[in-house]
């Protein structure tokens, strides 16, 4: 009896060391969320060394990238560039190469990206000798292109000078909104029109939203023997059902600098009235902007700067609140 007792005791002081000698693995409780995405050397161009006008931001969900599609600076073409976190980006190379018949033999500014119906777009300003200004809307099954032309001619008016065409879609019907040139009218205006399900053509007359002299801090610029005020790159930005803004750029009558503003539509409507903030958005001479939200839900707006070269991609958070507007550096 006393040995099996002697026995016992001593099986299980032998199984309280080696279950003491375990080693746990350690839980770790840790509150950052933040993907780690790893590293790739294509993507070399980082944001702060990234040199482009006019840079609209398209976010890919599927892909989970964000796309830019850039003036080639050759009259020809457009380049596609991308990036997983917005701080490193990478050339893809050409997204639309224009052929020999397409009408626009200059400018090749401003390129939009959107996404509608599970097909892809972009509205792009182009110009030729002996025809206006005009913008056209180019299509693609892949975001990152080949593009082609959905018709051989501008979607916008002929008879006008227009630039800067965008599209927004509002309750699943498309819009065109656009500049009519302060070169041709003096006082800038800001145009909408509907859009046909397919973008090839427009719907109904052009409805003038607002002329830039309804901002009152926009003064006078003077290029080719003409004075006047700008209206450049509207873009609608629907905060809620009931709060719509519309960020557009021109020169201030105080500093001469290129910036950005912001109109608000008292209705929540595209038709308006629309309310212009009394002072710009920004004073850091940059411009033509637009807004967007990251893959992880953060607002941020894009533009470049300074207006004058070398322009920089400048992409920073956005700060919306009780009908504030704040850029966040």
């Amino acid at each position: 009896m006393k040995i099996n007792f002697f026995i016992l005791l001593l099986l299980s002081a032998n199984c309280m060391y080696a279950c003491s000698s375990v080693i746990e693995t350690p839980v770790v409780n840790s509150k950052d969320t933040t993907s780690i995405i790893p590293v790739d050397p294509s993507y070399n161009i980082d944001i702060k060394d990234f040199k482009l006008r006019d840079p609209f931001v398209f976010v890919d969900t599927l892909g989970k990238c964000y796309y830019v599609h850039a003036n080639s600076n050759d009259n020809q073409s457009l380049t596609v560039y991308k990036s997983k976190d917005l701080k490193k980006w990478k050339n893809l190379g050409k997204s639309f190469i224009a052929s020999s018949e397409f009408w626009g033999k200059q400018d090749f500014w401003a390129p939009d990206m959107f996404e509608f119906n599970g097909k892809y777009y972009i509205a792009a300003t182009f110009s030729a000798t002996g025809i206006k200004r005009g913008c056209s809307i180019l299509a693609s099954y892949t975001p990152e292109g080949p593009y082609t032309p959905l018709i051989n001619e501008t979607v916008t008016p002929k008879g006008w000078v227009c630039l800067d065409a965008t599209i927004f879609i509002d309750k699943g019907q498309p819009y065109l909104l656009y500049s009519r040139e302060w070169l041709e009218v003096i006082d800038g205006e800001i145009y909408i029109q509907k859009l046909s399900q397919d973008f090839k053509t427009t719907v109904g007359e052009p409805m003038l939203l607002f002329r830039a002299s309804s901002a009152p801090w926009v003064g006078d610029i003077s290029a080719k023997g003409v004075t006047g005020k700008v209206t450049d790159s509207p873009f609608l930005y629907r905060v809620s059902d009931t709060e719509l803004l519309m960020f557009w750029s021109s020169f201030t009558k105080s500093t001469g600098k290129y910036c950005i503003g912001v109109a608000h539509s008292s209705s929540g409507s595209i038709t308006g009235p629309w309310v212009q903030e009394t002072a710009p958005l920004n004073t850091d001479d940059g411009g033509h902007a637009m807004v967007f939200k990251t893959l992880e839900g953060q607002l941020k707006i894009s533009y470049h700067s300074p207006n004058s070269a070398p322009n920089y991609v400048t992409i920073c958070d956005l700060d919306i609140f009780n009908g504030k507007i704040n850029i966040v550096k």
